[in-house]
């Protein structure tokens, strides 16, 4: 009888030994398929990426150039321009300078 249950227990332990083995073995391949299917998340999420950088940056360039179309008035429509009186006249403003320049030269050549 002695026998009989040395023998059920080791049967037993082996059985037990036989399903952590099964256990461990299932565990890694669902690690292996685990770590390939991340492998393949990574590279998706790295191509979307790039996807919507490229259509934010599309979007972005749509934008600057409208808004410097309408802020922007030089190039090929120029004479189309209505001429507005300035302010300033950017020529007497050069003569005048001229003037001053001559003025401090006679003056520092007289001292």
């Amino acid at each position: 009888m002695n026998d009989e249950i040395k023998t059920e227990d080791s049967l037993a332990q082996e059985a037990e030994v036989e399903q952590v083995e099964k256990m461990k073995e299932m565990h890694l391949a669902e690690a292996e398929i685990s770590s390939v299917d991340l492998e393949r998340n990574k590279k998706t999420d790295i191509y979307i990426e790039f996807v919507l950088l490229f259509i934010l940056g599309v979007l972005v360039g749509i934008a600057i150039k409208t808004e410097a179309t309408r802020r922007i008035t030089i190039g090929f429509d120029d004479w189309q321009m209505k001429i507005v009186r300035q302010d300033v006249d950017f020529n007497k403003m050069q003569l005048e300078v001229a003037k001053k320049a001559d003025e401090q030269q006679s003056i520092e050549s007289q001292d």
